[in-house]
């Protein structure tokens, strides 16, 4: 990690003491008049005092999303949209002046404050890859790269990093929520929303979203995890449900909300859109209490997707504390004044919703400080922009390497650098939406791939020259690319929110999305003239949201995974192919080899099959009269590596494969037991890692557990990593320490009580078996060289797999030096990358 990060974080802590630590937040704020608003009661106690104040009318406008423009300039916006003419997209907006500066936006992700009982406006914003799509007209910020990118980099440190600049920068836009990050798991390659999820593995996604996640509230603004549960795919997202078994309901799809919930405190979390095994997500009182609540001890508030609520007193009972929408559909006076009246609902159960979402917003300060106005001034831009780079190289996963094709050095005279613009001419940042005004973040600057290309020949003193083909004519393309030295091709796919991918190909894109249809540019056509022209003398470089089918992957000597690299895409490109950085990177997810294996084997799997199950289908947020659609999760729990293992496939790309431009080597596994209280508590895994190569390198090493044969896991699973920086010839000793009691329940299977019965699917306990546990350690899930068996009986007792394990470090092992460390992460890590011209393995 660079330096600079102890200087950052001083300089963070200096300006906003007051919000690093939320719950000494109420201890320093201002007192107004109001009772509530004496801040040397305790939250829970302001919290009581202003419901009591409250009238019915102001409880149900505090539970529901609407539009309304903060700027003061006096300019009234009218909305007319004929594409969605209804009354409450459309509409006039009269500026309230309560933050200068803030343009009006039309999404709807505000909560209006109430003046004289001191509540203030909430405003919320989506993140996971910059700050974007807030309350007002989006500010210059910081175009990280995609959440796949921040997995891939396994490292707890730059996700941390990451979450700090969300959060930095959100609490700068005056924004008290970031909707993020993103929990769902890669069930397939197909999904729209990929860009923004972190793996197919539950622990890798829960064990990075918990830095993320400190990382953003330790600046002092909340984070909505999303989008609970069963959202792993965009089509038909409104309306389709899915059918998820209990168990890889617990052990898969909900296992990072857990591990999050309980280590990291997140403020909030949202309900998503899916019909989930008979009951839509934000009504399932199976889902929001008795797991989120019940089960897990979140305190936090709930809300809503846009438009995913179908039933008020559902939703209501169920604990959807707010409604998000253009403006409220189903929390409105009328149908809640009714649903009381009936006698379905009670003015306590209103009270219910507002109270946890009160006591945070009083645990964060921010029922007591002002967010009034823009603090621009105290974000740093080109340094969050040099995190942005060192994420996207460390992140760039290197997948081939033939005979030692790259790194690149001096010899090259000419390069030929190909691929359609979105790819090869301009920075990639992840998309955030089809929209054509919401696509990317906006960003202070961003680097080309030719420009960060040219950067480094500069700088390395190299006489070579970059000449660059949009790929429009594959003929030209394929002229260039036969006369060049070296060929890099740039290629990848478009999924956004509500757009699967239609292939696991590469797709036509379209340059002007204001335009359909008039500037098209097709991928395929171009990859087989390159091909053709000069494939020993190229390097792919994918820019992808994960699988891709590669048929010409045999015929050239090199490919580079770089993600969506963001804005500083041409310089951390660059760097890796010029070996100024040594790839480290490690896929998040597995490559396969068809259109459709594993978890996506079939129809019905993805995107499902169509059933009368009295609720509407299709597409858009009411459907168009169709079954609905239902995603049959049949695979359980054989999903992502756990397939290919337990059906004995070979992928194209293992989950964890990575290369380097050095080797390393493991050896020495020792497997200790962990006595605590009497009993076996956990293992301490310890192992050497050996660099065998000429230059300095990162490897991510990974630990795997085999369950006991009763617990009938299909395979084994990821329990830890740690990323190792060693230079040449150097040898380290790792040592993770397992706990039996860690949020991820390393050792343990859910046994439901009903397996058979979907809708109880939330019914069971976890378990613990005595038996033999293979311990398997390595550098990817395909290639674990040291593997030991140890006996293990755990005393079980009552609450064994249950609690509240808040607080609770224990994934992060090794010593307590794996980077789970807030304020003080990236102090610590070592300095061993640049100038690496070695051999690649």
């Amino acid at each position: 990690m660079i330096k600079r990060f102890s200087a950052i974080f001083l300089t963070a802590t200096i300006t906003i003491s007051s919000l690093v630590n939320p719950a000494n937040a109420m201890t320093g704020g201002m007192e107004g008049t109001n009772p509530w608003m004496n801040t040397k009661l305790s939250a829970e106690e302001r919290t009581e005092l202003l419901l009591d104040e409250m009238t019915m009318e102001q409880k149900i406008q505090q539970i529901a999303t609407s539009r309304f423009n903060e700027n003061d300039t006096g300019k009234t916006v009218v909305i007319n949209n004929p594409y969605k003419a209804t009354k409450y997209r459309n509409g006039e907006f009269a500026p309230q002046g309560t933050l200068p500066g803030c343009e009006f936006q039309d999404t709807g992700r505000q909560i209006r404050g109430i003046d004289e009982l001191d509540i203030p406006n909430i405003r919320m914003t989506n993140s996971g890859t910059g700050v974007k799509g807030g309350s007002c007209v989006d500010q210059v910020t910081t175009g990280l790269p995609s959440t796949l990118a921040m997995s891939a980099s396994f490292d707890r440190e730059l996700n941390y990093e990451a979450g700090r600049i969300l959060g930095e920068e959100a609490r700068a836009f005056a924004h008290q929520v970031i909707l993020g990050p993103s929990m769902n798991l890669l069930r397939h390659p197909y999904g729209g929303r990929a860009y923004e999820y972190f793996s197919e593995d539950p622990y890798l996604t829960g064990a990075l979203g918990i830095e993320q996640t400190k990382g953003i509230q330790d600046q002092g603004v909340q984070v909505q995890l999303k989008h609970l549960a069963g959202n792993e795919q965009e089509f038909e997202r409104n309306t389709m449900g899915g059918e998820i078994p209990s168990r890889a309901m617990h052990e898969l799809y909900m296992l990072p909300f857990e591990m999050n919930a309980k280590e990291a405190d997140p403020a909030s979390m949202m309900c998503s859109y899916p019909n989930v095994n008979g009951t839509f997500a934000c009504e399932s009182s199976e889902l929001l209490q008795e797991a989120l609540r019940d089960k897990w001890g979140f305190d936090g508030w709930v809300m809503s997707d846009r438009r995913a609520i179908h039933d008020t007193v559902g939703a209501i009972k169920a604990g959807a504390n707010v409604e998000l929408d253009w403006t409220a559909q189903h929390y409105t006076e009328e149908k809640i004044n009714d649903a009381i009246d009936s006698g379905e609902i009670t003015e306590n159960d209103i009270d219910n919703l507002l109270r946890a979402r009160y006591i945070k917003m009083i645990e964060f300060g921010q029922m007591d400080e002002p967010w009034d106005e823009f603090k621009w001034e105290n974000v740093d831009l080109m340094e969050n922009g040099a995190s942005a780079r060192e994420i996207a190289e460390e992140g760039s996963v290197l997948l081939k390497n033939d005979n030692g094709f790259l790194p690149l050095d001096g010899e090259p005279k000419s390069i030929a650098l190909i691929g359609v613009e979105w790819f090869a001419g301009i920075a990639k940042l992840p998309e955030h939406s089809l929209k054509a005004n919401n696509t990317n973040v906006p960003t202070s600057y961003t680097v080309t791939p030719q420009q960060g290309l040219e950067n480094v020949i500069k700088e390395l003193g190299y006489d070579t020259k970059v000449t660059y083909n949009d790929g429009r004519d594959p003929e030209a393309a394929a002229k260039l690319a036969a006369e060049s030295d070296v060929v890099l091709l740039m290629i990848g796919d478009n999924p956004a929110e509500s757009k699967d991918r239609t292939t696991l190909g590469f797709p036509a894109i379209d340059l002007d999305p204001t335009e359909k249809g008039k500037d098209i540019v097709e991928q395929e056509p171009l990859i087989d003239a390159v091909m053709e022209a000069n494939p020993e003398n190229t390097a792919v470089v994918l820019k992808t949201s994960g699988t891709v089918l590669m048929p010409w992957l045999d015929k050239v000597p090199a490919v580079l995974e770089a993600w969506n690299p963001g804005m500083e895409d041409g310089n951390a490109v660059a760097n890796i192919l010029y070996g100024k950085v040594n790839p480290s990177g490690k896929l998040p997810m597995t490559f396969g080899n068809k259109e459709r294996e594993a978890a996506f084997a079939t129809e019905e799997q993805y995107p499902g099959a169509r059933k009368d199950t009295g609720k509407p289908g299709g597409p858009g947020a009411y459907g168009d009269g169709s079954h609905q659609l239902i995603t049959q999760y049949s695979e359980n729990l054989e999903m992502g590596y756990r397939w290919y293992e337990a059906n004995d496939v070979k992928p194209v790309f293992s989950f964890g494969h990575g290369l380097s431009y050095t080797t390393f080597e493991y050896d020495d596994l020792k497997v200790k037991k962990v006595q605590g209280k009497g009993s076996v508590s956990g293992i301490d895994v310890s192992f050497t890692v050996k660099n065998t190569g000429d230059v300095a390198g990162a490897e991510a090493t990974q630990v795997y557990l085999t369950l006991p044969d009763e617990a009938d896991e299909p395979a084994k699973r990821l329990v830890n990593f740690e990323k190792v920086e060693l230079k040449p010839g150097e040898s380290k000793k790792v040592t993770m320490r397992i706990n039996q009691s860690d949020s991820n329940h390393p050792f343990s299977y859910f046994v439901p009580e009903d397996p058979d019965n979907l809708a109880n699917w939330a019914d069971g306990e976890w378990e613990t078996a005595k038996g033999k546990y293979r311990v398997h350690v390595g550098g990817s899930s395909a290639d674990t060289p040291l593997e030991k068996d140890i006996p293990l009986n755990f005393k079980l007792d009552k609450d064994n797999g249950k609690g509240n394990n808040k607080g609770n470090n224990g994934n992060n092992g090794n010593n307590g030096n794996n980077g789970n460390n807030n304020g003080n992460n990236g102090n610590n890590k070592g300095n061993n990358k640049g100038n690496n011209n070695g051999n690649s393995q």
